[in-house]
């Protein structure tokens, strides 16, 4: 299984179609996005991929009924907390509710929301920051590609 993961695009429209272009390039099945998609001209971007999409909200989403519309009228999956094959994504802004899910018995969870990208293993279980696809507060535009259980942070 290969899959890329994403967050925090933040409505940069430019980051949002260099991503897609440069995931158009790779064999993935679907895509994870960790929240911070923020409004509905962003995330109708994502239909460009012609991918299933699991998305998490953020912090910053703004009007979750009209991007819940979008993401069922795509056949996407979105909520505060969504499992997809081989793990479970959530922003990332509550700790507890953190706490919780690396008590779970996902292998992969994903979480976004600090824009800092990283990777953690914990009791068999990995963690993965994609980072920030907006390049707001790092500078840097990146993403990950999974494949198997192997996890690699890229920039655009």
């Amino acid at each position: 299984m290969r899959f890329a993961v994403v967050s925090d695009t933040h409505d940069n429209v430019p980051a949002i179609r260099d991503l897609i272009e440069v995931l158009k390039g790779e064999r993935i099945e679907f895509l994870v996005h960790a929240g911070d998609i923020i409004s509905p001209f962003a995330i109708r971007e994502f239909i460009k991929l012609n991918k299933k999409i699991y998305f998490a909200f953020g912090n910053n989403d703004g009007d979750r009924n009209l991007l819940t519309r979008i993401a069922n009228e795509n056949g996407w999956i979105i909520g505060d907390i969504v499992e997809f094959p081989g793990g479970v994504v959530y922003h990332g802004t509550d700790r507890r509710i953190v706490e919780v899910l690396k008590k779970s018995r996902f292998k992969l969870l994903v979480l976004g929301h600090t824009h800092e990208a990283k990777v953690e293993n914990l009791n068999g279980m990995k963690i993965l920051n994609p980072g920030e696809v907006c390049g707001y507060l790092t500078g840097k535009r990146t993403y990950a590609i999974v494949e198997d259980e192997e996890i690699s942070i890229l920039e655009l």
